[in-house]
């Protein structure tokens, strides 16, 4: 592996959170310096093998043995004879719309197993909707993890759809919002990775997640794509009744993915240090978009590489998240 160590050296990275990406196609997750690799951090090459390693600066200065296995693939073959169970018991919980309010209905989604701070902030987010935005029994967490593997719902575009489905039955859907909270890596082309170890996932794209809404027929919708190259899922999903936040803009990466951290940067100052001081969701964003671009002048992430999130927010949406916020945070 002598190539690799030579690698990491000298070859420029391109930055997607707290991973990087050389020219072949080989990616590092783990912690950067400089946006270089140093520290931990997990190795995956094009060939498929993935293995952990310490760096220094961007040099490799020692390697685990390689992580994949015929375990993980046993793993998940295993977990599959017990999700229809899980599924079905996330979804049969749901409550029906309390009438005579405006009701707020949750679909969290931790697309990439292979590094569990997405698993952690889909877990935040949920106990806190649960606990301040009263969706207790009415939400649903899909989660891709190597820790949950036979406890909970994994996210592919069949649960994805299948929940979604299930949630607009229980709404009332000319009046309650619908919130789908969605993080995990992103792609340049847009691609939202689902990804769980020992499974190849088809990635969920922007046509598809503007499908699948459409499909529910929920009038009011609220989505958040935390994930580098985010902004991409902007413009498919624009329209009056539906609040889009991004992480980044379509063309930048977003920070913070590393498999050690319980939040990515943008979910830390938007869920975490911006919404429980706010008094709407386009207040919390544009206290999170200052936040992480203090972070990211203290990390000296350049002006050229500056996540940028994203918000669209019209006033039908905004006029009618204020009426349910109105009701929910007296």
């Amino acid at each position: 592996m002598k190539f690799l160590a030579f690698f990491f050296l000298f070859l420029s990275w391109s930055l997607c959170a707290q991973d990087a990406m050389g020219p072949d196609g080989t990616r590092y997750y783990g912690p950067l310096r400089d946006g270089r690799p140093h520290g931990s951090g997990r190795v995956q090459t094009p060939a498929g093998e993935t293995f952990e390693a310490q760096f220094f600066e961007g040099r490799m200065t020692s390697r685990g043995p390689a992580l994949t296995s015929a375990a993980p693939s046993a793993a998940y073959e295993a977990a599959l004879l017990h999700q229809r169970a899980l599924l079905d018991a996330a979804l049969s919980s749901l409550a029906p719309s309390a009438p005579g309010k405006v009701n707020l209905y949750l679909l969290a989604i931790a697309g990439d197993g292979s590094q569990e701070v997405f698993r952690r902030e889909v877990e935040y987010v949920r106990a806190q909707f649960d606990r301040d935005f009263g969706t207790r029994g009415r939400s649903v967490a899909l989660i891709n993890s190597r820790s949950t593997l036979g406890t909970a719902p994994m996210a592919t575009m069949a649960s994805i759809r299948e929940t979604l489905q299930a949630i607009a039955a229980r709404m009332d859907r000319e009046n309650d919002v619908l919130f789908v909270f969605l993080t995990s890596h992103g792609s340049k082309d847009y691609e939202f990775k689902l990804h769980q170890d020992g499974a190849t996932l088809r990635a969920l794209r922007p046509p598809d997640l503007v499908q699948l809404l459409k499909d529910t027929g929920v009038r009011w919708r609220a989505v958040v794509v935390s994930a580098c190259y985010a902004g991409g899922f902007l413009e498919p999903l624009r329209d009056e009744r539906t609040l889009v936040i991004t992480a980044a803009r379509r063309d930048r990466a977003s920070f913070g993915c590393a498999d050690q951290n319980d939040f990515t940067w943008f979910g830390q100052a938007f869920f975490r240090d911006a919404l429980g001081t706010s008094g709407s969701f386009g207040e919390a964003f544009d206290k999170a978009y200052a936040l992480i671009n203090e972070r990211e002048i203290q990390e000296k992430i350049a002006g050229a590489e500056r996540s940028l999130p994203q918000i669209h927010n019209p006033r039908p949406i905004d006029d009618h998240l204020r009426r349910w916020w109105s009701q929910s945070r007296p």
